[in-house]
C-alpha cells in the first residue's frame, strides 16, 4: 500500500511576499501550495530508503517553494522550504527519517 505525505508550503505568504517585496504578507489555506511525495511505508524499513524519502521530501520543497534567480535562494524561499522539509517529516512520524532530517540539519 502506498501512502503519500504533503508539503504545505507558505508560498503565497512568505514566497510571493519575498518576490513581490512586500513584507508581513497573510497567507489564507486556499493560497497555500502542496505537492504530494508517495511513498512505501516498507521502505522506512531501512536507513537507504529513509534517506532516500528524504531527498525525494527535500526537492518536493525546492519545487513548491522555487527561486526566482537560478542560483540565488533567498532567506525567505529557504524558511520556506526548511518549513516544508520539517513538516512533512514530522508528518511521516518515523524515526529512521526523523534522524535523517536531523544529521541533514545539524549547524556546526
Amino acid at each position: 500500500m502506498k501512502l503519500k505525505i504533503t508539503l504545505a508550503m507558505l508560498m503565497c505568504g512568505i514566497g510571493a511576499a519575498a518576490a513581490a517585496g512586500v513584507a508581513g504578507a497573510a497567507t489564507r489555506d486556499s493560497d497555500v501550495r502542496t505537492l504530494a511525495v508517495k511513498y512505501d511505508p516498507s521502505a522506512l524499513e531501512t536507513d537507504g530508503g529513509a534517506r532516500q524519502l528524504y531527498a525525494r521530501i527535500t526537492k518536493a520543497a525546492a519545487d513548491v517553494c522555487p527561486s526566482f534567480a537560478p542560483h540565488l535562494v533567498s532567506r525567505d524561499v529557504q524558511m520556506c522550504r526548511e518549513q516544508a522539509i520539517a513538516g512533512a517529516v514530522a508528518k511521516v512520524h518515523n524515526e529512521r527519517l526523523a534522524a535523517v532530517y536531523l544529521s541533514a540539519t545539524k549547524h556546526g
